[in-house]
């Protein structure tokens, strides 16, 4: 593909700022605060946790891992709580109604982080801690106080917040297909991690008088790659990961 000179030197002054400073994107140029009526008290996030696994096998990800968060929430706070929709957000399961993309515990997990906070920054750091504790921790943690579905073995490291490379990893160590009891038991344990984990999070951000500190780099993967990306592209493209030079053929309407 043929750059003018003037959007490459565009191109170039962007890549400069993203790469040698960062300055742009990761200081608070982009960022700024917003009004909410959802307020935070701090929780227990094993009670959490439990409200997420027991609600899995009829909520799936997205949805349960609200229903943990939201059910205590409902107990502590009140007002909005009481009428938040978990049910709503059903759809997000299984990485965006089953295209195995981002994994719904995420998905669920942002949206009441981005609620209880007023600040994009705040949020979207929160939100960055969680997918590099979901990619980088042996997981499923969680023991269930009663299972409700199967015995597992196996914990796995996805490596990525990606549904589909996340759950088949698991699947390769415990040796079972997706459409099995075992999985199953799989996704509601991992819920649980994650909605605790999110409850960890809000509470550390409350008791702090609601300012947090950021265990990891935000926007890490976009200052070192150049572009929103993570840095496990080999486990789906193969040899045929997409360069931004390339061009690709579209189908007209």
């Amino acid at each position: 593909m043929k750059l003018s000179r003037r959007d490459f030197l565009v191109a170039s002054g962007l890549m400069a700022g993203l790469v040698t400073g960062g300055k742009l994107l990761e200081g608070r140029a982009w960022a700024y605060p917003y009004s909410s009526e959802f307020e935070y008290a701090e929780l227990d996030p094993e009670e959490v946790a439990w409200e997420a696994y027991r609600n899995y096998f009829q909520k799936w990800c997205c949805s349960t891992v609200l229903e943990g968060l939201v059910s205590q929430l409902k107990k502590r706070v009140g007002g909005p709580w009481r009428d938040f929709p978990v049910d709503a957000y059903r759809w997000a399961h299984g990485g965006l109604a089953g295209w195995g993309a981002l994994c719904g515990t995420l998905t669920g997990a942002g949206i009441v982080i981005g609620l209880v906070n007023r600040d994009t920054d705040t949020a979207e750091a929160m939100v960055n801690d969680l997918a590099f504790f979901y990619s980088y921790t042996p997981l499923p943690k969680y023991e269930p106080r009663k299972i409700l579905k199967a015995e597992i073995q196996n914990m796995s490291v996805a490596g990525t917040p990606v549904c589909h490379i996340s759950v088949g990893r698991w699947m390769a160590a415990e040796g079972v297909a997706f459409l099995t009891e075992e999985r199953a038991e799989r996704c509601a344990r991992l819920s649980a991690d994650v909605a605790r984990r999110t409850a960890e999070i809000l509470n550390e951000w409350y008791r702090n008088g609601k300012k947090y500190t950021p265990k990891n780099r935000v926007l890490y993967n976009l200052l070192h790659n150049g572009i929103t990306s993570q840095n496990n592209c080999m486990d789906c493209h193969g040899q045929n990961v997409p360069h931004p030079e390339e061009t690709y053929a579209t189908l007209k309407k």
